[in-house]
């Protein structure tokens, strides 16, 4: 697992920022939702198959203020004809590993209205422990979930912490796999096979070519093997990739 030296926010006051946009949610039991995404910027792991890899390492980021950030948002969030179906209710924490920031995010959650919904894609191997005691309150109410990578062998990464971390999860919390291969697929299915997994949903999603991967899982062919096996987990293709293709960020 490798790092490197960045510089730090300030824990409380400010956050690492790579991109703040809005867009449609297109993975997890979230998908096709209008979603505010927050991507911060450094990671503990690097994934072979990585899709943000400039929101990982390079110095594509901004250090801005937790009040400059909950103020993005809410721009964000507003606008559009008015009425009770208008407004994104939806925040999606993403990177990287916005986890190692969990300081700073606790205190913009706390400036934001309460009835937004946070989800935080997380690599599994930060440790949730922390933020989760942080806004218990929110985990309880639902508000706060978590869709949490296991890292598979196809990754380059190992999951560790990952094990220690689906002690915490919720039944409206989710873990997915991000699966390469077939080898990925069965250290999938043994994952699920020797571990309690409290979230509801499961996730399988098809690695896409990125970083060090030039070739992808067909999805039809991860399909085939999730029928095959009668397994109780939900295929999660990249529904942001199809809609719109070629673009790298922003969506």
């Amino acid at each position: 697992m490798a790092t490197e030296t960045v510089p730090r926010a300030r824990p409380g006051e400010t956050v690492l920022l790579s991109e703040c946009y809005a867009s449609i949610q297109g993975e997890s039991s979230f998908v096709g939702t209008p979603t505010i995404f927050v991507r911060l910027y450094t990671c503990n792991l690097r994934c072979a198959w990585c899709d943000s890899m400039y929101a990982v390492e390079g110095g594509e980021f901004r250090e801005v203020t937790v009040d400059d950030l909950v103020s993005r948002i809410l721009g964000l969030a507003t606008g559009g004809a008015p009425g009770p179906r208008s407004g994104i209710r939806n925040v999606c924490w993403t990177g990287g590993e916005p986890l190692l920031q969990w300081r700073s995010i606790a205190r913009a959650i706390r400036g934001l209205p309460a009835g937004l919904v946070h989800t935080f894609e997380t690599d599994g191997e930060v440790d949730l422990g922390p933020f989760d005691a942080e806004l218990a309150g929110q985990r309880r109410a639902g508000l706060v979930r978590y869709i949490m990578d296991v890292k598979c062998p196809g990754s380059g990464m190992t999951a560790r912490k990952a094990f220690e971390n689906l002690r915490l999860l919720r039944r409206e919390d989710e873990v997915k796999f991000v699966l390469a291969d077939r080898r990925d697929y069965e250290f999938a299915k043994g994952v699920l096979a020797g571990h309690g997994i409290p979230a509801d949903t499961v996730l399988f999603s098809p690695v896409t070519p990125a970083h060090k991967v030039a070739r992808g899982l067909d999805p039809a062919t991860l399909a085939s093997w999730i029928l095959e096996d009668r397994l109780n987990v939900r295929l999660q293709p990249q529904i942001h990739k199809y809609i719109w293709p070629g673009k790298d960020r922003g969506i």
